[in-house]
């Protein structure tokens, strides 16, 4: 790392009165080991997509995302989208309510040990995953890093209101759970899926869940499903249920870390999966990547065959 630019989202998580004493106070760690530092501060949503594209046409040979993984993902799109031949690195320094990423690589949650953990990494080269999904204007793709979901959890992040979430964090997508259980409102759509031995499968579901991480923040802190950034694949959960007493046991079995069998849930290795209405008529059911909401069916899920340069401490 020679010249660096920290992106921060001055509206992710809590105590936003701090974050720009907390980036400034990490900027420092930086530049005492010789390395020149900006700092830019997001101003709307997708904006750090166009600030990351900037800053690599401006030199910089490293991008560190300050904030949620929702400011990752929007450091990893301004990255990809500038095509192939850049090797500018991307790290993190973990500012949000969720921090999946940080979690799995191990980053510490205070600002400067992250700046400093920053300043021993490694560079790897890994393949991000890639999402296609529909719009009101047209088909639109997206990259991502450690999860993406179709159903369920992205009905939950369309109906959570924005002032909960900032109020509550993560906590207010358990509200809203709890709303959307006690309604018994989960809709069914197709799946499609090619497993870890080539064969294809489908099934009707209500979620499906893909994540490459291995280790999760907060209450999930005891799961471990065996996904990883460098592996060529997803790790799905499928959920082929309707039934919430089927989503309590399951992830009740990843909280506890007894990880019990529930047979409505399949678990498995895929490449690629696509899921579509089970009819032209359904109402719309949503998608998103690294927790940011995206859009809705069809939606196809695979590994980009393009590489970014992660910064793993």
């Amino acid at each position: 790392m020679r010249q660096v630019i920290l992106i921060y989202n001055p509206a992710s998580g809590r105590k936003r009165a701090r974050r720009a004493e907390k980036i400034a106070r990490a900027a420092e760690v930086l530049r005492a080991a010789g390395i020149t530092v900006d700092i830019s501060a997001t101003s709307d949503p997708g904006s750090a997509i166009r600030q990351t594209q900037q800053a690599v046409i401006a030199g910089f040979d490293t991008i560190i995302a300050c904030g949620g993984d929702g400011t990752v993902h929007e450091v990893l799109n301004g990255l990809m989208l500038i095509g192939p031949g850049s090797n500018v690195g991307l790290g993190v320094i973990p500012l949000g309510s969720g921090n999946l990423l940080a979690t799995d690589l191990g980053i510490p949650r205070d600002p400067e040990a992250a700046a400093r953990a920053l300043l021993s990494c490694r560079r790897l080269e890994l393949h991000p995953g890639v999402i296609a999904y529909g719009t009101k204007t047209g088909p639109q793709k997206r990259w991502f890093i450690v999860a993406a979901g179709v159903g369920a959890d992205a009905q939950l992040m369309y109906r959570t209101l924005v002032e909960v979430k900032q109020r509550y964090g993560m906590y207010a997508y358990f509200l809203e759970m709890a709303r959307m259980a006690l309604r018994r409102d989960f809709p069914m759509f197709q799946v499609e899926w090619i497993d870890a031995e080539g064969a294809r499968h489908s099934a009707k579901v209500t979620l499906v869940l893909s994540t490459r991480a291995n280790r999760f923040p907060g209450v999930l802190r005891l799961v471990r499903l065996g996904g990883s950034l460098a592996r060529s694949d997803h790790r799905v959960m499928i959920f082929k249920t309707d039934r919430v007493r089927h989503f309590l046991s399951f992830f009740a079995s990843l909280a506890t870390g007894w990880n019990w069998k529930v047979r409505q849930v399949e678990l498995g290795f895929t490449p690629w999966f696509r899921c579509t209405p089970l009819e032209p008529t359904q109402g719309a059911i949503h998608c998103e990547a690294d927790g940011e909401l995206l859009g809705t069916l069809p939606v196809e899920v695979g590994i980009e065959q393009r590489t970014f340069t992660l910064l793993m401490p």
